[in-house]
């Protein structure tokens, strides 16, 4: 399996380069580093318990597969240094990578294999960046959504706050809720780490889905509770106060959410494991 792990590795690296500048520079992707690690992982925890391989049926188009898509990193590579941050590229890679790894593994195992470690190749797309339209877009909602529930909250509380569009009046001055506080960051590694775990614990598509659901709405939820004790202090202690919390209850929340994540995806795990020994087996003809 070494020329397999190593062409793998070749054909991974240029992409796994060009996502790193997102990874390194931009708060919300600092996660991506912990990707491509927990998508080994997940084809290293599948390795002991992948089934036979089966019969491979078309070999020439998977080799005119793998041929064609890595020779389409060249261009890929070129327009990738010229525009080191475009979203095109960043998908394209993705593209051109998990398409190659599919086809590999089809050639070594056959359909058994492909569809055995889909999940872990595919999961290497939540570490690449989000188009930036949609980045944008969900950013600015998020922003709108914050600022409107926690001033409402916070005057309920009994101190005055009004929010004009991002930005929240308070009676110590004006807070500005910033893409840092929009919840984006949370969101985006609640959705990585809720994956891993669905992955992990080989949930089925409906339970994955409802522990990325739920996994979404704990970090909207926490995400809003932060805002809102951040508005809070700006409204009783200051806007300076605000500052000292700022990070650490960014922190705090994430930490929150993750443990959350956890605890539901045992619960579930546990619960497909119950019905899948209560279910009534096949009766023979």
């Amino acid at each position: 399996m070494w020329p397999f792990v190593i062409f793998l590795a070749l054909i991974w690296a240029p992409a796994i380069r060009q996502w790193s500048h997102d990874w390194s520079t931009n708060p919300q992707y600092y996660y991506g580093w912990s990707v491509p690690l927990l998508a080994t992982y997940l084809i290293y925890d599948r390795w002991p318990e992948r089934p036979a391989p089966g019969q491979v049926r078309f070999a020439g188009l998977a080799w005119l597969v793998i041929i064609g898509l890595a020779l389409m990193q060249l261009p890929m590579r070129w327009f990738g240094e010229a525009n080191s941050d475009w979203w095109p590229v960043w998908w394209g890679y993705g593209t051109i990578c998990i398409g190659v790894t599919m086809a590999a593994f089809y050639l070594y195992g056959g359909w058994p294999w492909m569809r055995f470690f889909a999940f872990p190749v595919l999961f290497m797309a939540s570490a690449i960046p989000w188009p930036t339209y949609v980045e944008i877009d969900v950013v600015q909602r998020l922003m709108g959504i914050n600022a409107v529930i926690s001033a409402e909250v916070v005057s309920a509380l009994g101190a005055p706050a009004v929010a004009i569009g991002n930005v929240i009046e308070v009676s110590g001055g004006v807070l500005g809720v910033n893409e840092a506080c929009s919840g984006i960051r949370s969101l985006q590694s609640t959705l990585m780490a809720a994956l891993f775990l669905a992955g992990l614990y080989r949930l089925k598509f409906s339970g994955g889905l409802l522990l990325v659901a739920i996994g979404a709405g704990i970090a909207f939820f926490c995400n809003i509770v932060r805002t809102t004790v951040l508005t809070w202090e700006g409204a009783t202690k200051g806007v300076e106060a605000t500052e000292k919390l700022h990070d650490t209850a960014g922190f705090v929340i994430l930490g929150v959410v993750l443990v959350c994540l956890f605890i539901i995806s045992q619960f579930l795990d546990r619960r497909s494991v119950a019905a899948a020994k209560t279910a009534p087996e096949p009766r023979e003809p």
